[in-house]
């Protein structure tokens, strides 16, 4: 097989939810001199799925020492980090992410279930009004890739009230319209 073989069957594989088959590919693809940064992140991203950070980390680790401005790697490794509840870790690469790419929307939400988790209402709920244009993407993005609705439902716990601080206000227009995205009730184009 060729060295891109082996990376688009293991790109098959992940889409076809075979993690460890797609491990094995990305790691031949590794091997014969494919990419190593798409390479290590896909390989990562697989390890995510599998519940399985420490080994994701690794990964992310390598393609950020050979692109220090990979948006992706830094989105990825925060992902992982929220898997080992690591959360201070998780929101700073989530942090450099939005740094390399301000529109990535997921990595916007990410930092916030971040700082829910981190008891800080306030620059979860500013991370959330400033994601509103791409929100609805941003929700479903984070929720297929770290495959946990807990952190989905805290988020959703802090908009209703349930542990907001006194002082923040987020008016009712914006709460429904926060609500229905993460529900799925609305598209961003029709906010």
């Amino acid at each position: 097989m060729e060295t891109n073989e082996f990376f688009e069957e293991g790109k098959r594989l992940f889409v076809e939810g075979k993690m460890e088959e797609s491990i094995d590919s990305f790691t031949k693809a590794l091997e014969s001199g494919y990419d190593p940064k798409m390479s290590h992140l896909s390989r990562g991203a697989a390890y995510i799925k599998l519940k399985e950070p420490d080994k994701a980390l690794g990964d992310f680790d390598k393609v950020i020492a050979l692109d220090k401005n990979n948006a992706r790697a830094y989105y990825y490794r925060g992902m992982a980090n929220v898997q080992k509840r690591d959360f201070e870790k998780a929101a700073a690469d989530f942090s450099k992410a939005i740094a390399l790419k301000p529109d990535d929307g997921a990595s916007v939400f990410a930092r916030a279930a971040a700082y829910i988790e981190l008891g800080d209402t306030e620059k979860a709920v500013a991370d959330i009004k400033s994601a509103a244009n791409y929100l609805a993407a941003a929700v479903q993005g984070y929720a297929s890739t770290i495959g946990d609705r807990t952190h989905l439902d805290k988020v959703l716990a802090v908009l209703e009230g349930e542990r907001r601080e006194k002082d923040l206000e987020i008016n009712e227009d914006e709460l429904e319209t926060i609500k229905k995205w993460l529900t799925g009730g609305v598209s961003k184009e029709e906010s």
